[in-house]
């Protein structure tokens, strides 16, 4: 019997390729590996005091082996959190004995020959990502404790706190797969969060604010953070509905990242394939104003999405999704481009088990060069939306409905704070009827998008 394995001390790299090869001499024609470690540290406060304090230490080994059934070839995946020889041996085992029993696939895209980075691209890379967490729990519980301070000093008319929540955590992933290419990559993170109730009985309020980085130096301040909560639950006070009507709804930045959201589910190569997309007949169209520029971009400071490569092993590229209104392509996979007939785009994600799936690595809609003040100014009358409740989206149709809150604007002003009301449109009319960007680009983690104006929405409300 083997001993266990301390992957502290591990080489993840190694452990990934040694799964593949020992998938190949147990009979598997094609393979590749994940091995990943995750950890992390959150401490929750809620008035002042300590309520939780957790600590994740994760780690697993993924594997994913391709063999040659009667009817052709067939694939499975499993996963284990034993680094042992024994661990690595069982997976193995298991993964060729459900992959001999799975039905064949005939379009079924192996591993190898994805177009990789080089040796010296990786070398570089890990040079200059090396980021590492720089939070302890305790300088973690003096922001979250600074936080909610400040929105309890805030206003009187802040009347609890459902808690500010500080962690920090990073993530070792290292791939391989069976054509000889390995890879690994390390992510840092630190984030800080606050939720804060205002007003009393019926007309009680709550909203929040956060803030994910990679390093503290670009974390907001905690005060400023628990200042922006209050400001914002105080804002919604006396909120009601509105009559309904045809108008411009201004999506504040961190409402507008699900308009985008919307956009990559749409041009998803799998999704198109399957016929499942308002936009399946859209590539090489304009779909947008000209003045709307979106890109994938996997290497950006600010970004949490950076990678060198994707699921597959596939270098990752810069690529304009966006270019002056109209779409340049759909988001692929190797087995979506192939059944596409494209290149593949990088756009590949994997988890321990399952088959891969697609999405982007940092997603960034270019700022336009008005600030919120001159946005409503421009506007004159429309709704800003700043909560967003249900998911009444078609991703077939593009056909939308949510239930919102916000504020009406009013002669190129913010007045006053609604609710319980209904915001309606297409989404292929939506974007078509963009008519402006702000200037406040905002990151939210791998997302970065500033406001967005979309004329002649349905607004319904209950007045």
């Amino acid at each position: 019997m083997s001993q266990p394995t301390d992957v502290k001390t591990v080489d993840m790299k190694n452990i990934a390729s040694r799964l593949v090869d020992m998938a190949k001499q147990a009979g598997a024609m094609d393979a590749d590996a994940l091995a990943v470690n995750d950890v992390g540290e959150s401490i929750c406060i809620r008035n002042q005091k300590i309520e939780t304090v957790e600590r994740e230490d994760s780690r697993g080994i993924g594997l994913r082996a391709f063999v040659n059934n009667a009817d052709g070839l067939a694939f499975a995946s499993a996963s284990s959190s034993d680094f042992s020889d024994d661990g690595m041996a069982s997976l193995v085992n298991q993964v060729i004995s459900m992959a001999k029993i799975s039905a064949a696939d005939p379009d079924a895209m192996p591993p190898s020959g994805a177009d990789h980075p080089t040796q010296k691209a990786l070398d570089a890379w890990n040079k200059t990502h090396q980021i590492e967490s720089e939070w302890t729990l305790a300088a973690a519980r003096q922001a979250a404790l600074e936080c909610e301070e400040a929105a309890l000093d805030y206003s009187d008319k802040i009347q609890n706190s459902e808690g500010a929540e500080a962690d920090f955590g990073s993530t070792h992933v290292a791939y391989a797969s069976a054509d000889g290419f390995t890879g690994e990559y390390h992510k840092s993170s630190l984030g800080l969060s606050l939720s804060v109730i205002a007003g009393s009985g019926d007309q009680m309020q709550r909203d929040y604010a956060y803030s994910r980085v990679q390093q503290a130096a670009k974390l907001r301040a905690p005060q400023l953070l628990g200042e922006e909560a209050a400001e914002r639950a105080i804002r919604r006070v006396g909120a009601h509905s509105v009559s309904t009507r045809q108008t411009t709804v201004v999506f504040e930045p961190r409402m507008a990242t699900s308009i985008l959201g919307h956009l990559i589910g749409a041009i998803n190569g799998r999704s198109i394939l399957q016929k499942r997309s308002f936009l399946t007949e859209s590539n090489g169209q304009v779909l947008f104003p000209e003045f709307v520029q979106i890109e994938d971009n996997p290497n950006h400071l600010e970004g949490l999405g950076n990678r060198l490569f994707d699921g597959e092993g596939t270098r990752c590229k810069q690529r304009t999704i966006i270019d002056a209104g109209r779409l340049t392509g759909f988001l692929t996979d190797r087995y979506a481009a192939a059944r596409l007939g494209t290149t593949p785009t990088g756009n590949a994600r994997r988890g321990l088990t399952g088959d891969t799936s697609i999405g982007t690595s940092n997603l960034i809609l270019h700022a336009g060069e008005l600030n919120p003040d001159a946005l409503y100014q421009k506007i004159g009358n429309g709704v800003l939306i700043t909560e967003m409740m249900g998911f009444g989206v078609n991703g077939v149709t593009g056909d939308y409905s949510r239930g919102a809150a916000g504020f009406l604007i009013e002669n190129g002003k913010l007045t006053q704070p609604i609710n319980e009301i209904t915001i309606a449109g297409n989404l292929k009319q939506m974007f078509a009827n963009i008519s402006h960007l702000g200037a406040d680009l905002t990151w939210f983690g791998s997302t970065a998008v500033p406001s967005i104006a979309i004329a002649d929405m349905t607004v319904a409300g209950q007045a």
